[in-house]
């Protein structure tokens, strides 16, 4: 698995608000807000959600790699915030941002695709 800690993703941009990584079989290594954010969702819905979302999310839209190639990144938008997901190795990336702060996703989608073109 990935070297990747709540910190590591806080520090790729400051309006990222909440971070969770799961493994591919859903055992969650974290759920965590930013220190000094107030969380939308108790935690135990954090929980929940690292469990099965991301595989959910991922496997649907992954139905489409044959005709639109590699799937880097899915994104649901919300009233308050916007969720991105990612698949890295044999882990799911989900973390959050404020909605007003949908114009960093062209800087934050490349740095999570990153680990993906790195040779390792």
């Amino acid at each position: 698995m990935l070297d990747l800690t709540p910190e590591r993703i806080f520090s790729l941009h400051p309006k990222i608000r909440w971070a969770g990584l799961a493994t591919d079989q859903g055992g969650v290594v974290f759920v965590q807000m930013r220190p000094g954010i107030t969380s939308l969702s108790p935690e135990d819905t954090d929980q929940s959600f690292i469990q099965l979302g991301p595989l959910l999310l991922t496997g649907v839209c992954e139905r489409l790699v044959p005709w639109a190639g590699p799937l880097e990144t899915v994104v649901s938008t919300y009233e308050k915030v916007i969720l991105l997901v990612t698949r890295l190795h044999k882990s799911y990336l989900a973390m959050t941002i404020g909605k007003e702060d949908g114009g960093i996703l062209s800087e934050l989608i490349p740095k999570l695709n990153e680990p993906r073109t790195q040779k390792g």
